[in-house]
């Protein structure tokens, strides 16, 4: 009996564990495409996130936290041009969750894609991935669907 009792308390804190984890959602992500002309946009990706925590930049390091990653799916008509930029409150140095230099932010970051999209692109979608922690510990990394929709 007190084994059986033993189980279901282990078993009950494990679940409430789990379910505060699945509860922590530090990044709430903004989308839009701001038109730069009429067949260029630019598409940015606004992540404000909660005071205590991070999210890591697109370069680091391998055998370091996950970079922040934004995938487009193929569309007909779509041309990224040049690289994703990131502008925000940049925090450089040592991480000592993963002992080496990072480069992260904190508060808020907007990643801005420039896109020429033609007459036969109506959506341009994809996911963004990314990887938060506070200085104590680190959530799983997360990826989050997006899409932009055009010509109606």
């Amino acid at each position: 009996m007190k084994y059986l009792l033993l189980c279901l308390l282990l078993g009950w804190g494990t679940v409430q564990l789990t379910a505060q984890q699945d509860m922590l959602q530090p990044v709430n992500w903004a989308f839009e495409a701001k038109m730069v002309n009429d067949t260029t946009f630019d598409l940015t990706f606004t992540a404000a996130i909660q005071k205590g925590w991070y999210l890591y930049a697109q370069d680091l390091e391998e055998g370091g936290p996950i970079p922040t990653t934004i995938a487009f799916d193929p569309a007909e008509g779509l041309q990224l041009i040049g690289e994703t930029k990131e502008a925000g409150p940049v925090i450089e140095g040592m991480d000592e969750l993963f002992q080496m230099n990072v480069r992260k932010f904190k508060n808020e970051v907007v990643f801005t894609q420039r896109a020429v999209i033609s007459e036969k692109t109506k959506v341009v979608s994809g996911y963004i991935e990314f990887m938060t922690c506070d200085d104590e510990q680190c959530l799983p990394p997360t990826e989050i669907p997006f899409a932009f929709s055009f010509r109606g």
